[in-house]
């Protein structure tokens, strides 16, 4: 029998209204969790969550913020901890990504997606370990970053410079943290056929591109991504901190940098 780990516990994840923070937040559900849904623009991918929440038996709660902006993380954070009970666990999951060759990167848009991919994550992850010292309570922080991060994509200098800087700042906070009992760990996340993919492709060309460049032949599913940021949360890995573990198919065997 599955055990509830997370029944009626805070977990507050970013980025939840689509995509892989979605398949995350329904995933968290099915244990009864108290989900917080971060979302920043679209409401209306925002309210499709809280649905699938609800049918998966979580308690959904919406939390607007822009995590490239401070004072919104800030009011967010105040909104999650407004009745005082700590958050079982933080998913970091938001991201903005535009791409472009770095000729074609201007000051902007390396701003923007550093505001959002490592100031808004810092910052967060900060609030949240910050909380669990002053109650004394153990905590569990999980990354999504990039094989972006490790390998030169010509089209995503920025992203993958801010995938760079996520990576590292999984093992600083994880070796600041350890003694306060608060785990942190980075998953390494290759090509997924999520919304935000559809943005530059077609649902045809990624399946395309994966059966070619990927060795297992396809694009992981959301639902993938969230099992493993479930695992990383729960107590089935709790010697697991500083960890960056790769969910990507196979990719990084033989990369393939066309994308």
């Amino acid at each position: 029998m599955h055990m509830q780990e997370f029944a009626s516990k805070k977990v507050l994840i970013t980025g939840a209204s689509q995509g892989i923070g979605r398949a995350t937040a329904i995933k968290f559900a099915a244990d009864g969790a108290i989900v917080f849904i971060n979302y920043s623009r679209n409401e209306e991918k925002a309210q499709e969550t809280v649905s699938l929440v609800k049918k998966a038996g979580g308690k959904p709660v919406l939390v607007k913020a822009d995590i490239g902006n401070p004072t919104e993380v800030q009011q967010m954070w105040q909104e999650v901890m407004s009745d005082g009970v700590p958050l079982a666990a933080l998913i970091l999951n938001a991201a903005y990504q535009k791409k472009a060759l770095l000729r074609e990167t201007d000051l902007e848009l390396l701003r923007r997606t550093l505001e959002v991919n490592v100031i808004g994550n810092f910052h967060l992850a900060k609030l949240y370990a910050e909380s669990c010292i002053a109650s004394g309570v153990p905590g569990v922080i999980v990354v999504h970053s990039s094989n972006q991060g490790e390998f030169v994509n010509p089209t995503g200098f920025a992203y993958a410079l801010s995938k760079a800087a996520l990576n590292h700042m999984v093992r600083h906070l994880a070796g600041a943290y350890a003694k306060h009992r608060i785990r942190v760990n980075g998953v390494i996340l290759g090509w997924f056929d999520t919304d935000g993919e559809r943005k530059f492709y077609s649902s045809e060309q990624i399946a395309s591109q994966a059966a070619r460049t990927i060795p297992m032949g396809r694009a992981g599913y959301p639902e993938e991504a969230a099992e493993f940021a479930y695992f990383l949360a729960s107590e089935k890995a709790s010697y697991f901190t500083g960890s960056l573990l790769r969910c990507d198919g196979g990719f990084s065997i033989d990369p393939d940098l066309g994308t």
